[in-house]
């Protein structure tokens, strides 16, 4: 009994240790480059378990702006201690006379390191020049002297940057997450990254001598850049004068009016770094609130059945047997347009329509604001290809019916009921009666460069030249957008001797929650060159709004000063 125990125990044993060979032989000889189901090279990464690095790029693509001015990836000159220099001896006081700092600090940050670091994460300043060349100069082991790009979230335009993070599903690969970071991801993504490198024994002592190895490769083509339509500047001082001004939610978009580039973006609240999935509300679509009687205004100028040199009732409602707002008396409709009387584009609407059901979708079409308006077309094998494809679609109407309701047509002719536009549409409107009538779409990357600046790829600019307005009706609406501002009783009237050409928009949500207070318009009137909208969601009070506007155009101005 005992004999054939031990015969089963020792045949298990045999089969056990049978297995564990096999499996072991499987792992060295079989699979040593592709273990497991992530394919993982265990001859790399026992490689990089004895090894100490120091990354200096990551290899992903970077945006720079209008001007070349790098967004992301800054690239600094740097230091980079290695922690096998405390084994041998090193100039502590000569490396402390350089930096300006104490030899006892310099001595801490030296012997407390276990891991390789950059002096300047550990000193919290950039290198001079001159410090740079004096410790490039020592020439010392385990002190090596470097040009790494600064990894991170962008520090301002973090919305139409977008940002990386680890995708949970692919291993250790970056993904680009909101903004243009996400649309052009297939561009950005990382290449070789470059690094120092230096291998240790167990207990962290070089293995193969004190010299340090540059892996990676230095090409001339990747990673590519992305040639932004921002100005760095103007990005800055939007962003700051929006939060100066206190918009919690909403934000501003800046245009160039002859091109559609977006010069800057900003939507607040800030992107939370830990929940990076936020909105944009430049490119999400809310009520415009009054901004739409510019598309009634324009569709009235032209129907040949509509008297717009008639008075109309401002002292009505659009709701018969109701008391509006603000009673305004008999008005042209000229002065409609500038104060805003409600009545006015009701009558007008409600003319049309019984007309024409579409006449309102058409010209709202006409002036660019019925379809996404960011730049969308074929790019290598990509094929409609979207720059913005977070971008909201616009909404007129909430269904047919309401085209024969009375009320319902007046309530969508001032930018209520269903109608949703965004905040990049109605600055592209703007741009297009600016411009004449000329449709394009919006831009936000005009080039991707290689490394050495050469082209890969031009995103040119798209124009419509179908369904557009006639050179009168957009001298009219020039016309009727310069009066807001400066008449004495026009809603625009805060920004009267700025050369502000635009429309103000209160679009009332509920009872219980706060209106959207928006301005939008171009500049200067007499020779456009910016359409910029400015939205405070949600907001108690106008002025906010009219106080980034106003703030925002006085240094571009400024800036156009500066910069002649």
């Amino acid at each position: 009994m005992k004999t054939r125990r031990a015969k089963f125990i020792s045949i298990i044993l045999v089969l056990s240790f049978g297995l564990l060979i096999y499996r072991l032989a499987h792992i060295q000889l079989l699979t040593t480059e592709q273990f497991g189901p992530e394919n993982v090279n265990l001859l790399e990464e026992s490689v990089e378990q004895r090894a100490q690095k120091m990354l200096l790029n990551n290899g992903r693509g970077q945006f720079i702006d209008r001007n070349h001015v790098p967004l992301t990836h800054q690239k600094v000159q740097d230091i980079v201690f290695f922690p096998f220099i405390k084994s041998i001896s090193y100039p502590a006081t000569e490396l402390a006379s350089i930096l300006d700092e104490s030899t006892y600090k310099i001595q801490k940050w030296i012997e407390d390191a276990e891991e390789p670091f950059y002096l300047t994460d550990k000193r919290e300043k950039p290198l001079t020049e001159t410090e740079y060349q004096e410790l490039k100069d020592l020439s010392m082991p385990g002190i090596i002297p470097v040009e790494r790009s600064i990894e991170g979230d962008p520090t301002f335009a973090k919305h139409f940057l977008g940002v990386v993070r680890e995708d949970p599903e692919a291993y250790k690969e970056q993904i680009g997450v909101l903004g243009l970071e996400n649309s052009f991801d297939p561009f950005l993504q990382s290449t070789e990254e470059e690094k120092l490198l230096y291998h240790v024994d167990a207990v962290g002592s070089p293995i193969f001598g004190l010299n340090v190895r540059y892996v990676g490769q230095q090409a001339p083509y990747y990673p590519v850049k992305l040639k932004t339509t921002l100005d760095v500047h103007l990005q800055k001082k939007a962003e700051e004068i929006v939060e100066k001004f206190g918009i919690k939610k909403g934000g501003l978009v800046l245009l160039d009016t002859k091109t559609r580039d977006v010069l800057a973006m900003v939507s607040k609240p800030d992107m939370d770094p830990k929940d990076p999935i936020s909105v944009n509300h430049m490119l999400t679509a809310y009520a415009p609130g009054s901004i739409f009687k510019t598309v009634i205004a324009a569709a009235a100028i032209e129907h040949p059945n509509v008297n717009t040199h008639r008075l109309f009732n401002c002292n009505k409602s659009i709701n018969e047997g109701k008391k509006p707002e603000r009673e305004l008396g008999m008005l042209s409709f000229e002065d409609s347009f500038a104060q805003s009387c409600n009545r006015t584009f009701a009558e007008l609407a409600n003319d049309m329509m019984a007309e024409d059901p579409d006449v309102i979708e058409n010209y709202a079409k006409k002036l660019g604001i019925t379809e996404k308006v960011g730049w969308n077309g074929d790019v290598f094998h990509f094929s409609d290809f979207e720059q913005f494809p977070n971008e909201n679609p616009s909404t007129i109407w909430g269904n047919d019916t309401d085209k024969r309701v009375p009320l319902a047509i007046s309530q969508t002719a001032i930018g209520q009921l269903n109608v949703q536009v965004t905040p990049l549409s109605i600055a592209n409107m703007m741009a297009t009666i600016a411009q004449k009538g000329v449709k394009k779409e919006v831009r936000g990357v005009t080039r991707i460069l290689y490394q050495n600046d050469a082209t890969m790829t031009t995103f040119a600019e798209h124009k419509d030249d179908e369904n557009i307005l006639s050179s009168y009706n957009t001298l009219r609406l020039q016309e009727l957008l310069s009066k807001v501002v400066e008449d004495p009783n026009g809603t625009g009237g805060r920004l009267k001797g700025l050369e502000v050409a635009g429309k103000s928009g209160t679009a009332e949500i509920s009872e219980d929650v706060d209106p959207h207070r928006w301005f939008a318009g171009y500049f200067p009137h007499e020779t456009p060159r910016y359409a910029m909208v400015v939205v405070n969601l949600n907001a108690l009070s106008s002025q906010p709004t009219y106080d980034v506007y106003k703030h925002m155009v006085n240094e571009i101005y400024n800036y156009e000063k500066a910069s002649s």
